[in-house]
């Protein structure tokens, strides 16, 4: 157990309060100083996770990592490889430059045993694309006008080119020369492998091995990933299942983003925080580990940068926090039974099912909701990514930007809003305007509500519910008998909602009494501010926004 670890039988709450304590200690400098002045220095280093040195290097940097590295294992440093030097099946080694660059500053000795612990076809493979190698032996010998650098071996078996600028020459020749002070056997297997053995082998199999490591972390293949998308209905889960995840507890610990991530998601955080078993919050925190990485892989996302992870964090925590409310019905005590004996995977599942369910109706209204204006645009075009999105706009108050879903709160809120996208579409339609053709109108162009707006002008008066450009009488006549002191009467107010209600009646369409009453409260207020403050005799077309004013040509 870890010095952080909450004792067996500890309080519910203990365990979150761990996280918290985590996300309060020293990072970057200041946790590299305190791993460095702990008693066992090795030992503190050595019981990071790749993930951690990763993140640490950098955070503060090489140079500045110097020290921690000095101390980092060999299977550290395979680790932290594996995080960096691939992009999807195929390797980059001009990232792991720096890597090499800062474990030669640690001396030959250290070379030779992380060289040594690398898989044998990534040693080659990482040589191979770096230089051109001669074996002398068999009588072969550089070309004579051969313009890069050329270096023989301390045992003279081998010529070897040195290719790309001049810090990865010195680079690669230093690490050769390291290699033979350190194993000259080693040296020598490296080099025949990087001579003989065809790349397209070297690197297949060296993505084999790297994908065994990061599989055991829950980085898992692309297709094997997308299982997490696949629907899954609530009724379909069931509390006390016994299909919780066992993972070892040493894999437990959460990278500081992602333990901010949890404890962002209010549901989710207060329920690990009801959990009093340290074993199975522990366990929670390892399948959290391992679902946020699957959420990584099916996005397709490059394992190990911060960015990166904080984005596939927050989607995997408030998705996995939506599926725990909707399969709790938002009851805490359901919610730690769920953590107790539902998988993680599964409970995610259930969030992401319920938010396609809500983006099937936004992908049937996207057509006609070009000109819906915020947040139902907004709004349609998130549910309509890849993955449903939540449209900031849609927040309370709104900002710019997209987010997860991560409460049923969110999806009454969506649901609120295409309810009222329906309803208004509906309206516009039944007033005899083609709305998919205004969307394809060119600016500037009538909004949704301006046609609602229009008819509404003529209905507040005891006027038909058409959308025909108003005349002049007609602005005139809303002034001075349906509004006072700059504000729609009573009775007008009342004939709009009428209005409203008999056209949808007529249509034999039926609304939610609140998202209707919401509805044409707004669009009534909005004809107070458009014209309320008119005071000419004429009102000016050109000054009238939101509605459609016959323009007068001499």
């Amino acid at each position: 157990m870890a010095d952080n670890d909450p004792p067996a039988g500890a309080p519910p709450g203990a365990h979150l309060a761990r996280l918290r304590a985590q996300l309060a200690g020293p990072r970057g400098y200041r946790r590299i100083d305190a791993l460095l002045s702990s008693e066992d220095a090795p030992a503190a280093v050595a019981a990071l996770t790749p993930n951690e040195v990763f993140e640490l290097v950098h955070e503060v940097g090489f140079e500045d990592a110097q020290p921690l590295l000095e101390l980092v294992t060999p299977a550290q440093y395979q680790g932290c490889f594996d995080l960096e030097g691939w992009q999807k099946d195929e390797l980059e080694v001009v990232p792991l430059k720096p890597w090499l660059a800062s474990l030669m500053e640690t001396g030959f000795e250290k070379v030779g045993e992380v060289w040594g612990a690398l898989d044998a076809e990534l040693r080659a493979l990482i040589l191979q694309r770096q230089v051109r190698i001669w074996d002398v032996s068999l009588g072969e010998e550089p070309e004579e006008d051969n313009d890069n650098p050329i270096m023989a071996t301390p045992d003279r078996f081998f010529m070897i080119e040195l290719k790309g600028d001049d810090d990865t020459q010195r680079l690669i020749q230093h690490l050769v020369e390291d290699l033979y002070r350190a194993d000259a056997d080693l040296a020598r297997h490296t080099i025949m492998s990087a001579r003989s053995e065809p790349p397209a082998e070297l690197e297949e199999q060296s993505y084999r091995w790297r994908s065994a490591r990061l599989a055991d972390l829950g980085y898992v293949d692309f297709y094997d990933a997308l299982d997490l998308f696949r629907p899954l209905d609530a009724d379909k889960v069931q509390i006390g299942e016994g299909t919780q995840d066992n993972i070892a507890a040493e894999e437990s610990r959460l990278p500081l983003v992602v333990a901010e991530e949890v404890l962002g998601r209010s549901f989710l955080a207060r329920a690990i925080g009801s959990i009093d078993d340290p074993v199975i919050a522990e366990r929670i925190e390892a399948a959290l580990m391992v679902l946020v990485n699957k959420v990584l892989a099916a996005g397709r996302a490059k394992p190990g940068q911060g960015e990166v992870l904080r984005r596939g964090a927050l989607y995997a925590t408030a998705t996995l926090s939506l599926g725990l409310e909707t399969i709790s019905r938002a009851d805490l005590g359901r919610a730690r039974d769920a953590l107790r004996t539902i998988s993680l995977q599964r409970m995610f599942r259930v969030g992401y099912t319920v938010t396609t369910k809500v983006a099937r109706l936004a992908q049937a209204l996207a057509a006609r909701s070009i000109t819906a204006g915020s947040p139902a645009k907004e709004l349609v075009a998130g549910l309509c990514s890849p993955r449903p999105l939540f449209s900031r706009a849609a927040d309370e108050p709104s900002i710019p930007g997209m987010r997860p879903f991560e409460s049923t709160a969110d999806l009454r809120r969506a649901g609120e809003i295409l309810a009222g996208l329906t309803l208004r579409i509906a309206l516009v339609e039944g007033l005899g305007v083609d709305v998919l053709a205004m969307g394809q109108a060119p600016e500037p162009r009538p909004s949704l509500d301006d046609h609602i707006r229009t008819a509404l002008v003529r209905a507040v008066v005891g006027g038909e519910l058409r959308g025909q450009a108003l005349s002049q009488a007609e602005l005139t006549t809303l002034r001075d008998r349906g509004m006072h002191e700059g504000m729609l009467t009573p009775a007008a107010r009342k004939a709009g909602h009428d209005a409203v209600r008999t056209r949808l009646g007529a249509a034999q369409l039926t609304a939610s009494v609140g998202v209707l009453e919401k509805l044409v409260d707004g669009w009534l207020f909005e004809l107070d501010a458009i014209l309320g403050g008119v005071k000419d005799a004429q009102i000016d077309p050109r000054f009238v926004e939101g509605l459609l004013v016959e323009v007068r040509r001499s």
